[in-house]
Order: C-alpha cells, then sequence, then structure tokens
C-alpha cells in the first residue's frame, strides 16, 4: 500500500521541517496540505526556529530582470525561483524585518515588503542639508526598523544613517517629521535597537561591534575600493542604568555565532547548529561600498572572513553581468502563521 504522505505522524514531520534549513522551504512544506501546515505552525508558535533561520541572499534575476529579484539559498546553494517583486533599478539601502528601504532624489524613503501583501509605506522626506541631490542613494547609508510595521502599525521606529558625514535621524510611526540627532554628533557607521563599524546582538544578547576595513587602489584619475582585507570584532560592556560603554574588548573568536553583515540588519546565528552548511568563528558579508562610481567591476564584495585564522572564502560566486548593477543584500522573510 502507498503510505497517505498528508498523514505521516506528527513527530516524522517534525523531524522533516526541522532538516529544512531554508525558510522558504519550511513555506512550502506548509502548503502541502492542512496537516503539514498545522505542524509547521504549531513548531514555529512553539519558538523551535526562533534562532534557527538563515537569512538569505537577495540578487538579480538570471536575466537581469529590472522589476524583480531572486533569492540564493547559501545551504542549498542554490538560487529559488521565487521572484520578487522589487526592482533592481534601485539600491535597497536597508533590510529590517522582512522589510526593505529605498530613497528617491527628494531624501523620501519609501518601506516595502515584497513578502507581504501590504501597502508601500512613503515617509516625510529627510533634510538632506548641502549633500548633492544626485548623490541620494550613496548617502543614504543604511536604514532600519525597531519592530515589524504590518504587527506594530502604531508603534514602531525608523532610523537613517545618511549625508556623507554620516549624521542620524529617526522617525516613529505615524509623525510628519524627523528628529534629528546633535550636529555634533557625526560619523555613525551603523544602527541597531538594542534591547528595546556593524553593531550585532550575539545569541548570548551581547552587543558586538565590527569595523571592516577596505583596501583601495589610486590610479590618477580616480579611486576606487579593492575589497574587503580584514575584519575586526569587539565586545561592547554598557552601563545598564545609563547605557554608557564601560569596556570595550577585542574578540579572537566568535564562540558560537556566526555573523551576517551588509546594508541589511545585522544577524547572528548559532554556529553549531548550522555546523552542516557554515563555517565556524566566520562574518558572512555582502558588498555595501557605494561611492560616486561605485561599482566599475560591479559589486563583488562578497565573502566569508574567518575571524580565528583571518583566511577568507566564498559562498556566492561573482557574476561579471552583475556589472553597475546595486548590490546583493541578506533577507529575513517574515514569518506570521494565521
Amino acid at each position: 500500500m502507498d503510505p497517505d504522505w498528508a498523514y505521516l505522524p506528527a513527530l516524522h514531520l517534525s523531524l522533516i521541517l526541522d532538516k529544512l534549513v531554508e525558510r522558504l522551504d519550511h513555506i512550502w512544506f506548509s502548503a502541502v496540505c492542512k496537516n503539514w501546515h498545522s505542524i509547521a505552525k504549531l513548531n514555529h508558535q512553539n519558538n523551535e526556529f526562533k534562532s534557527k533561520v538563515l537569512p538569505m541572499l537577495m540578487i538579480p534575476t538570471e536575466r537581469k530582470s529590472r522589476k524583480k529579484r531572486s533569492l540564493y539559498g547559501i545551504a542549498a546553494k542554490k538560487v529559488y525561483h521565487f521572484q520578487l517583486p522589487v526592482p533592481y533599478s534601485k539600491r535597497c539601502c536597508g533590510s529590517s524585518h522582512g522589510w526593505l528601504a529605498t530613497v528617491d532624489s527628494c531624501y523620501v524613503i519609501t518601506l516595502m515588503n515584497p513578502f507581504k501583501n501590504v501597502a508601500p509605506i512613503p515617509l516625510p522626506p529627510l533634510n538632506p542639508g548641502l549633500s548633492h541631490k544626485y548623490l541620494f542613494e550613496q548617502n543614504m547609508h543604511k536604514v532600519t526598523l525597531s519592530v515589524d510595521p504590518t504587527s506594530n502599525p502604531d508603534d514602531y521606529v525608523v532610523a537613517a544613517v545618511y549625508t556623507q558625514a554620516c549624521n542620524l535621524a529617526f522617525i516613529k510611526a505615524g509623525q510628519k517629521f524627523w528628529t534629528y540627532i546633535d550636529e555634533d554628533f557625526l560619523c555613525f557607521t551603523d544602527i541597531t535597537f538594542y534591547k528595546g563599524a556593524y553593531l550585532v546582538k550575539s545569541l548570548e544578547g551581547n552587543l558586538l561591534m565590527v569595523r571592516r576595513f577596505l583596501g583601495y587602489h589610486h590610479p590618477d584619475s580616480s579611486s576606487y575600493s579593492t575589497g574587503t582585507e580584514s575584519f575586526e570584532v569587539y565586545k561592547l560592556e554598557l552601563d545598564v542604568q545609563s547605557g554608557k560603554l564601560l569596556q570595550m574588548s577585542k574578540l579572537n573568536s566568535l564562540g558560537d555565532n556566526v555573523l551576517f553583515l551588509g546594508d541589511s540588519d545585522s544577524i547572528s546565528v548559532s554556529a553549531s547548529y548550522f555546523s552542516h552548511c557554515l563555517r565556524k568563528d566566520s562574518i558572512y558579508y555582502s558588498d555595501d561600498f557605494y561611492d560616486n562610481d561605485p561599482y566599475p567591476f560591479g559589486p563583488f564584495d562578497n565573502g566569508i572572513y574567518n575571524v580565528k585564522d583571518r583566511s577568507f572564502a566564498k559562498y556566492y560566486p561573482y557574476n561579471p553581468s552583475f556589472k553597475r548593477m546595486p548590490p546583493p543584500l541578506w533577507v529575513l522573510q517574515p514569518f506570521k502563521w494565521d
């Protein structure tokens, strides 16, 4: 007799689900039938996969569509035939809680969620000061969200690092104007919402600061980046009450943390859980360099850096056809069960 795949024992289905690393595979698992959907829903509601989700790399489509993008899974080492309705004519200057951020020449940031059927959220225009209008994409370094606006439509905060001076501004849901941080405090390099460079919250709840060092080539006419040369990781110890920095310690090992860095929110996942597909003590980074002539050779600066032995490796091959296209970035697909 043929087995009744729809009604396999719950334990067996849970074991199958546990072997699926990519979140897209979880979605397809749940779409098989009602019983498989209920098993997936139960496992996720029990927080079985809270820290067991890998980000995916959003890349150009095979045919270089200007209206859609593809997803690459580093565990499966393949491009998924699932295209997101995200224009590739614009650089995404942020990926946070499933939302992507773009900016136009008037410094209006628009938040869009390609994973859900929700309307885009245009924000009030930022004041770019003396920044050049035609450099609006270069001047928007990173945009991040405190929480998912879908589940918290009236209680989220958007923060942005922008301009060549790396100013910081934030705006709360429903506000009509941005709040600008004092101009005496310049050169912000990253932002994160820690407990309610790159700044990453480790699996243990510590705040890590990561410095990325780029190399440069300086011909007579112009200079351009030759790519990442190294990273340095520091553990920050803060005063519980005041939040002031007490101590900064350089780390030579990441412990059970594997870091994902780039234009997206910085993410840490468990090295032991993903030991079959991730390298321990490593940083998986995407290209986030954006200057006046950012990509004469394309966004090539993607790779794996081992903090312990300072070695490099690749997780995604450089594609010359991506020349002069915005860089790939990490995305975490949201999971919400009805």
